[in-house]
């Protein structure tokens, strides 16, 4: 594959004005990103500043070889709810060894992803359906929003699952804290109430600030608030993980999901985000690569799995960022953070960054999506509500797992089901032909069947072919003609091949003539090479419906007939 590094590309037509630019964007970045960073390091339940440690190298990396301007990498909500479930799952709750864990699971997926990239395999974005993606992010949005309800109201549980925690809840409501309720309510009407303004007002970091500072001035400890406590200083050093096959084995599962979500989330967020005029500039292979080798080089530097947020790289966006440039000022902000801001997060209430991650989460809650998808399919409906369930009552892996299933069963289904219709000739029209059952204003013979075949026939739809023609010759009462409207057929198998010849001569026993018309180039091919066109009498088959019904009549054809048996020549 051919790669490049676009980094270097956009610094050949870098300027003063673009400087200025990627600054304001990359410095307002990074005030969203200290926060979120913080917060979604916490829905992991790994130390807080590891947030800040995934913000740095990943970013750096992806900056070099990332193909998309507004994709803000690092620390977000799916994957650090993802590498958490993962963890539970494995059954690994030793601080130590799930800290270790989660570095692993960063060189894992890291590697997937840039293993996915040489291999080319980038398309796979377009195997998960919509509403299953959808109903995947929601359900793990109502599971985020379950695990942040100890922190937001100080309610003592010690649970594992969605039934777990809410039940939990439930049991030791009796230990709510009335202070905690307080900061992360007020918080989370700030963050909702301040959202109708200008997204460049860095909203989390003033709640991190305002709550901060009323924990230091009035000494809350006595009244329940859980704080953050001490946070290490200084810049994360070069540490291998520890593995071995057994942990890898054990944490795979974790990984590939992750490895899977986080390039359709950093892809998808691209793509929305891209002007008209950069369209086709993200190149889905070249971003898998630069989102493993992130994950992959980070997780050396105490970088936990990254992915991109919706809201960040929005704000990236509208902050005026032009090139990857601004990352390095994004960057520089979380590396000051680090080396001389961390003592003052001493004091930050556990019932800020709820609200932060609270706030954050219903955002992903696409409602106006899911009441147009029950309008519009309910199939595709049924397929975001289950997935949607599944990952909420029994686990993320198990959701985006029954996910891929469900999406694939719906393209299997579509296969092998498609659509097909009995159409006639519209009147007053010389070659108008429509389905029946649609229009009222055509001509049915009930000694012709013209009946329409709207997919490729192959062997998982031809038993579907079949049954449907049987259906509507079945209303014939004096069927003599069967003209086969292959204009929907773009491709054909040896399958469908015998089943045509076994059909053809079942209407020679029975005195109908089988016509066949609109053969599509690949399938005239096929014809060709298998002597079709012999077997089943070259005087049934005709470039349009319309010349076969003059046929039938015994009027003129208009077209010359060697149209209908062109094919390529042989290679």
């Amino acid at each position: 594959m051919q790669f490049k590094f676009p980094f270097f590309q956009q610094l050949k037509t870098y300027n003063g004005k673009t400087f200025t630019q990627d600054l304001i964007g990359g410095l307002t970045v990074g005030v969203m990103l200290i926060p979120q960073g913080m917060a979604y390091a916490y829905l992991a339940e790994i130390p807080p500043v590891y947030g800040l440690y995934a913000s740095i190298v990943p970013l750096i990396v992806y900056m070099l070889l990332g193909t998309s301007i507004y994709a803000a990498i690092g620390p977000a909500a799916l994957t650090s709810l993802l590498a958490y479930s993962g963890l539970n799952h494995a059954g690994i709750t030793d601080p130590d060894e799930f800290l270790n864990a989660v570095l692993v699971i960063a060189l894992l997926s890291g590697l997937i992803q840039f293993l996915m990239g040489v291999f080319q395999l980038g398309k796979i974005v377009n195997f998960i359906s919509k509403p299953v993606l959808k109903g995947f992010i929601f359900g793990a949005a109502l599971t985020i929003f379950l695990s942040q309800l100890k922190s937001a109201t100080g309610i003592k549980i010690d649970a594992h699952g969605s039934i777990d925690t809410l039940t939990a809840l439930v049991s030791n409501v009796s230990s709510l804290s009335f202070y905690t309720v307080l900061i992360s309510g007020l918080s989370i009407a700030y963050l909702f109430y301040m959202k109708r303004f200008s997204k460049k007002i860095p909203n989390q970091l003033i709640v991190m600030l305002i709550t901060l500072f009323i924990i230091y001035f009035f000494n809350t400890d006595d009244s329940g608030v859980s704080i953050l406590g001490t946070i290490p200083e200084g810049l994360p050093s070069f540490s291998m993980p520890y593995f071995d096959w057994e942990l890898v084995k054990l944490l795979l599962p974790a990984s590939i999901t992750i490895a899977f979500i986080s390039f359709v989330e950093v892809y998808a967020i691209g793509v929305s985000l891209e002007d008209k005029k950069d369209q086709g500039n993200l190149r889905p292979n070249q971003e898998l690569i630069a989102l493993g080798l992130s994950k992959f080089i980070g997780s050396f530097f105490l970088a936990y799995p990254t992915s991109s947020s919706f809201s960040r790289s929005a704000v990236n966006k509208q902050g005026g960022t032009k090139t990857n440039v601004s990352t390095v000022f994004t960057v520089a902000l979380i590396i000051l953070t680090l080396l001389f801001l961390t003592p003052f997060f001493y004091f930050l209430p556990n019932a800020a960054l709820a609200a932060i991650i609270i706030v954050a989460i219903i955002g992903l809650m696409d409602f106006k999506y899911y009441k147009n998808l029950w309008k519009i399919d309910k199939r595709d409906f049924l397929m975001f509500a289950v997935t949607t369930l599944v990952t909420f009552l029994i686990g993320v892996q198990e959701g985006i797992i029954t996910g891929v299933i469900f999406s694939i069963m719906s393209l299997v289904y579509a296969i092998s089901f498609p659509h097909t219709a009995e159409v006639g000739l519209v009147r007053g029209s010389l070659d108008t032909f429509r389905n029946v059952a649609r229009y009222s204003e055509t001509d049915v013979e009930d000694e012709i069947l013209i009946f329409r075949f709207d997919a490729a026939l192959t062997f998982a739809n031809v038993p579907h072919f079949v049954k449907k023609l049987n259906a509507y010759e079945s209303k014939k009462e004096n069927l003599k003609y069967v003209i086969i409207d292959a204009n929907s057929i773009d491709s054909i198998d040896t399958t469908s091949l015998d089943t045509l010849k076994e059909l053809a001569e079942k209407y020679k026993q029975s005195d109908i003539r089988m016509i066949i018309t609109c053969l599509k180039g690949p399938v005239r091919d096929q014809f060709k090479k298998t002597d079709m066109f012999k077997t089943l009498g070259e005087d049934n088959f005709f470039p349009s419906v319309s010349e076969a019904l003059r046929d039938i009549k015994g009027e003129q054809r208009l077209v010359d007939p060697k149209i209908a048996f062109q094919a390529n020549p042989p290679k």
